[in-house]
């Protein structure tokens, strides 16, 4: 193939699924590159046939498993919570450690009265969140930086896309219970704090907390 033909090929499609591959799997192979080493284009060919054949294998072996044709029922009392990244309480349930999951994964999430999380943004995975108890707000950032919210009570669903900015508050005495999903089999991947927006939380948050008093 020749490279022009290579360079339309990539830029030929808007389709968002398909971005999102074209740019994880040339991430791996820059990582996979040394800096300092001279690359030749045949060097080059031996690694995207090396990867090539790495994934064709996994994907053989995904058809082939009867785990991945399995349905489970994850009761999330049964697993380990944790501290997530944003500074939340949670419990991962559908991950790829303990599901066949390939574009899928969530967590119960129980936020404490009074509590705030960290201000992130997942730069590649869609989040949806659905509140089983309580009330929260979720602050978002849009692209010119102008923070927004939205009041989320039991039983509505929220939809965070990817590369939004967000945060979550519960102003309120009781605790949030809330199940949370992601587009990514691994529910603690792709999460980047963003502490510039930590006074704007701060700031929402101590307003609404005297607002509800």
């Amino acid at each position: 193939m020749s490279r022009t033909r290579a360079r339309r090929s990539l830029a030929d499609t808007t389709d968002p699924m398909h971005l999102r591959v074209v740019f994880d799997v040339l991430t791996g192979l820059v990582d996979d590159l040394d800096p300092d080493a001279k690359v030749t284009v045949a060097d080059l060919r031996e690694l995207l046939v090396s990867r090539r054949q790495q994934v064709q294998s996994q994907l053989e072996g995904d058809a082939l498993s009867p785990k991945g044709r399995r349905p489970v029922v994850l009761d999330p009392a049964r697993l380990d919570g944790l501290m997530s990244r944003q500074g939340q309480p949670l419990t991962p349930v559908i991950t790829s450690d303990v599901a066949s999951t390939r574009g899928l994964s969530s967590a119960q999430v129980w936020m404490p009265p009074h509590h705030t999380s960290f201000a992130h943004v997942h730069y590649h995975t869609g989040v949806g969140v659905l509140v089983l108890q309580g009330r929260a707000i979720t602050l978002w950032w849009d692209d010119d930086g102008e923070m927004h919210e939205l009041p989320q009570v039991a039983g509505q669903h929220l939809y965070i896309p990817h590369g939004v900015p967000h945060a979550a508050i519960n102003p309120h005495p009781v605790p949030v219970v809330a199940a949370e999903f992601r587009s990514n089999p691994v529910f603690n991947a792709d999460n980047e704090l963003l502490p510039g927006l930590e006074p704007e939380v701060a700031a929402r948050m101590a307003l609404v907390r005297n607002a509800a008093a």
